[in-house]
């Protein structure tokens, strides 16, 4: 055979089985779950490394992917007013870790259905349940309480004060007995001149917080307990 010929033949080759590779490796059904194989992987506003990142995620961390672009995952999160953003595929399976650390942010569209504008502020607040606290923290690379209050918030366009003793500012106050998914809750120690702490009510006597350094976002009971013996008030922000 014709050294070029053959030379032609085993490239045309080798092309059409990276094309093959390439299609097996991403055979994925959207919308599916994605896990992080690497620390820091970046999640950027475009298909590409030129682009802005929001933040980062970490290995054994979840991310809803709804999409490819190439190389990249198309992912669902509040992160972007868009709500989603990308990241690499070379860094992603859709196979479950032994233990998934988090949940990546992911967002919740619209208000339509049973969904009330309430429920869509727990659903966000709870992709971030895992989180280590961060004194000071305001981002998903780590929260206080009141930057956790703040930033669920503001993904539906609402602004709270920044720190907790002001944020009974917010809103419109609403008794204990009147609770609602998604209402901002205050707590102050007994004797104390400020508020010391806020989460977020989810239903059935339980709310999600960031509650303190060395720990993480969680569910808590406010009807028993630390946080029924220093409750205070509480407002609701969304219409």
């Amino acid at each position: 055979m014709n050294p070029l010929k053959k030379f032609a033949r085993i490239a045309a080759i080798t092309a059409a089985l990276a094309i093959t590779a390439t299609i097996t490796t991403f055979a994925v059904e959207f919308p599916c779950t994605g896990y992080s194989t690497g620390d820091s992987l970046n999640i950027r506003s475009g298909p590409d490394t030129i682009y802005g990142t929001y933040g980062q995620i970490n290995t054994g961390d979840a991310v809803q992917l709804i999409g490819q672009e190439g190389n990249w995952y198309k992912i669902s999160t509040p992160l972007a007013a868009c709500g989603y953003a990308y990241i690499s595929a070379d860094y992603i399976t859709t196979t479950a870790p032994a233990q998934v650390r988090s949940v990546a942010p992911v967002i919740y569209g619209g208000t339509s259905g049973n969904v009330s504008a309430g429920q869509r502020v727990v659903q966000i607040a709870e992709q971030f349940l895992g989180l280590p606290y961060v004194y000071g923290g305001s981002t998903p690379a780590g929260f206080d309480c009141s930057g956790f209050t703040s930033y669920v918030f503001k993904q539906l366009g609402y602004t709270l004060n920044r720190v907790s003793a002001d944020q009974i500012n917010n809103g419109v106050p609403v008794s204990k007995s009147e609770l609602q998914p998604g209402d901002l809750l205050l707590f102050k120690k007994q004797g104390a001149a400020r508020i010391h702490h806020v989460g977020i009510y989810v239903g059935d006597g339980m709310m999600i917080h960031s509650p303190q350094t060395g720990d993480v976002i969680k569910y808590a009971s406010i009807v028993n307990g630390y946080y029924n013996d220093c409750y205070y008030a509480a407002r609701r922000i969304v219409n």
